[in-house]
């Protein structure tokens, strides 16, 4: 891919030592052709179960040698949370969450849970992507962060749960 004034710039900031890391939050369309730039260390990449329209692009990103931290991993909690909610986020993320939400209650999952919460399968999902190098999990109160450390801490999903999932929410 051709260098631009904005490849060149960064990376010119990287030569005189202002900056050792280079990062960028990105999605579809544009990121692919961001990943081709090369010149980025880390991505920053919505991804959970209910949102794997970059799954494949996580994949080239850390093929190409950067870390990939993931964002959304549990779609807000939009699954879960009463209906309402979605009309309290801007316009433009509304559809989008219901899509998410739709998505997960038209797909069976009872099985899957193992005794897990729907927020505690979300998040062990999103760890288990092995292209994944961390992930933002939001939290609303210390409640809410303690279940979320003691989800993580449980560790990603095993390799035939995590394959069952990305197969029933294609």
């Amino acid at each position: 891919m051709k260098k631009t004034g904005a490849d060149i710039f960064v990376e010119a900031l990287r030569h005189e030592g202002k900056v050792r890391f280079i990062g960028m939050s990105g999605t579809i369309p544009e990121l692919e052709d961001q990943i081709k730039m090369g010149v980025f260390d880390v991505f920053q990449i919505p991804y959970s179960l209910v949102e794997r329209e970059h799954e494949a692009l996580i994949g080239k990103a850390a093929q190409a040698g950067a870390g990939i931290v993931i964002r959304g991993g549990v779609a807000r909690g939009v699954i879960i949370k009463d209906e309402s909610i979605i009309d309290e986020y801007p316009e433009f993320l509304r559809a989008g969450f219901r899509a998410r939400r739709r998505a997960w209650r038209e797909t069976e999952v009872k099985d899957l849970l193992g005794g897990m919460t729907p927020m505690e399968f979300m998040l062990r999902f999103t760890i288990s992507n092995p292209d994944m190098t961390t992930t933002i999990v939001g939290t609303a109160n210390l409640e809410h962060l303690k279940a979320n450390v003691e989800a993580a801490a449980q560790g990603p999903l095993s390799r035939d749960l995590y394959d069952t999932a990305r197969a029933r929410f294609r």
